[in-house]
């Protein structure tokens, strides 16, 4: 096997497929390693851990058809560290030659026939608007645990049908981020999926950069503005813009987050959201972790802000505001606080309390498609 492509383009592919890579020698050594095969002028670079897989193809010089197996990490660091210009990667025997100018490695390459057997991807069954998938998996799976040894459910996000679209749902029990798709009934009614958080956060990293290149994708004529799904035999495949990203979907029931999800709020906040996040942010500075929380003394014209740490100090701030309903303090972890208020859309955030107890709801002035519950922090007074 023998192909030349340019540097940065070279590294992207391998950067790619490389980050479904295991990197754990528990899971085998095969599962280190990516798969390269040339055909003609096309290269497909393939990376797995059986749980994720990730097919990306791109266009090269071929020079000699053929396949080869190499580490990922090791080859994707040579190539980042060339300079400028066409790298020749040439596989024969055991070994796989890096070359650009001056440059010159030789590695030893994997055995081809340990690399696991995997299914092609399956054909797009419909397919998504990218902005909108984009904006909505970056508002949502931050919600999601990323505690594999808790409850696995939870390392998932769901995506059901929604009225006359999907719903996009995370939850990692402390906090809950929904988001609506109108328009894309790709599921039919009763039909849902539970996607590890992980294959979406590659896919989110894609759709945003495909949706802004806005290129056709040579391989099927597919709009790069365009992601198609398909899912079946419990798995899920993401396509767009030349990659393809298979994940294992997450056995089980979602949790039904709907009775989570208080019929009324009789307190209301709306505050401009710069305002409010630059004031989180500065009086996180005295919270020495997490589990310090920053309270919210909610009262006409404005929202007072304060974290008090025994050991470093306190910190207070006030931000001018609009609130209709009792006064009220309550408190939040603030770390989960700033998540839902950086994702909102808009200039403006509403704050929907019950009481310092129950879940409170971060959300845009225009009620819109995106919900971020929260559950308050108790405090002793």
């Amino acid at each position: 096997m023998k192909f030349r492509c340019e540097r940065d383009s070279l590294l992207e592919v391998l950067q790619t497929a490389g980050r479904a890579v295991s990197g754990r020698s528990t899971m085998g050594r095969a599962l280190n390693g990516v798969r390269l095969e040339v055909t003609g002028n096309r290269l497909l670079a393939v990376g797995t851990d059986l749980d994720l897989t990730i097919h990306i193809s791109t266009e090269v010089t071929g020079l000699v058809d053929g396949v080869c197996m190499a580490p990922a990490p090791l080859l994707a660091n040579i190539v980042k560290s060339l300079g400028p210009g066409a790298v020749t990667i040439e596989a024969e025997d055991e070994k796989i030659d890096v070359s650009l100018a001056r440059s010159q490695f030789a590695i030893n390459a994997m055995p081809v026939e340990d690399f696991p057997d995997l299914p092609e991807p399956e054909p797009a069954a419909t397919f998504l608007e990218a902005g909108s998938l984009a904006s909505a998996l970056k508002q949502v799976v931050r919600a999601a645990s990323t505690d594999e040894s808790g409850r696995p459910l939870l390392t998932g996000v769901l995506i059901a049908p929604e009225s006359d679209g999907v719903r996009l749902v995370a939850t990692d029990s402390y906090r809950l981020a929904l988001r609506d798709l109108p328009g894309s009934n790709s599921l039919g009614e009763g039909e849902q999926i539970l996607v590890p958080a992980r294959a979406l956060m590659e896919l989110q990293r894609l759709s945003v950069l495909t949706n802004a290149a806005k290129a056709p994708v040579a391989d099927s004529g597919q709009e790069a503005s365009q992601i198609g799904l398909s899912f079946g035999d419990r798995r899920a495949t993401f396509s767009v813009s030349g990659v393809h990203i298979s994940t294992r979907l997450v056995d089980g029931k979602y949790p039904d987050y709907r009775q989570l999800i208080p019929p009324s709020y009789p307190n209301q906040l709306e505050v401009g959201k710069d305002s409010l996040l630059e004031a989180l942010r500065r009086v996180r500075l005295l919270a020495t972790d997490d589990r310090t929380p920053v309270r919210l003394s909610l009262h006409a014209g404005a929202v007072d802000l304060e974290v008090a740490s025994q050991d470093v100090g306190e910190a207070k701030e006030t931000v001018d505001a609009d609130y209709r309903g009792d006064d009220l303090v309550i408190a939040f972890n603030p770390t989960y606080l700033i998540d839902g208020v950086e994702a909102v859309p808009g200039d403006v955030v509403i704050l929907e309390t019950v009481d310092a107890s129950k879940p409170a709801t971060v959300r845009a002035a225009d009620e819109g498609q995106f919900h971020y519950l929260l559950m308050p922090v108790r405090v002793v007074n």
